[in-house]
């Protein structure tokens, strides 16, 4: 049975040493990238040309600003999976595509899952999300959004979640852009 804990500063070695641990031998520019990504405005050039080491320590910042959250999930002790997910208002690099379904609104988003290449295909990430939505939805939230990847065939391209995982949950399709499918849950 998988446990699920919101990652709080508490939890920041356990967040780092689980994407330390991990190969991502399918995207190996992945490795360096600790979930910082999304919460960063660089430019593309930019943000290619960024160390792992000042990625990890922006996501730690992060963590400690409460910009960047989400769920860790474990089996027993072992970190097994991640998903990123806050409130939309800290993901900058998504501000443009994504104001349109947020004025006046208080949403959250899930953004990015990782899970340990022996607990994939176990329902991992449909506990995040499921344990994401609850949450959200008890903090008030009205609603939350996800962007999974139109068509992908690449298994791994599917860390921002299936669209299979949101429909089961009742998302609707509002949007898109740049080959990613806008889909909204509403709570209220």
């Amino acid at each position: 049975m998988f446990r699920i804990k919101k990652l709080t500063p508490e939890l920041i070695d356990t967040f780092v040493k689980f994407f330390d641990g991990l190969s991502f031998d399918h995207e190996p520019h992945w490795k360096t990238c600790y979930c910082n990504f999304f919460q960063s405005n660089d430019t593309t050039e930019e943000w290619i040309k960024r160390s792992g080491e000042s990625n990890k320590l922006a996501s730690i910042r992060n963590i400690y600003e409460g910009m960047m959250t989400g769920f860790l999930a474990f089996e027993d002790e072992k970190c097994i999976g991640w998903v990123n997910a806050n409130d939309v208002k800290y993901y900058i690099r998504l501000e443009n595509e994504l104001k349109d379904y947020v004025k006046g609104k208080k949403v959250a988003l899930t953004v990015c899952y990782v899970i340990h290449p022996d607990y994939r295909n176990q329902g991992v990430a449909r506990k995040l999300l499921a344990h994401a939505m609850d949450y959200f939805k008890y903090e008030g939230y009205q609603g939350m959004i996800a962007l999974p990847s139109e068509n992908s065939v690449k298994k791994e391209l599917h860390y921002h979640g299936t669209m299979n995982m949101y429909l089961e949950q009742d998302y609707k399709e509002v949007g898109s852009f740049h080959n990613v499918k806008i889909m909204y849950k509403k709570f209220i």
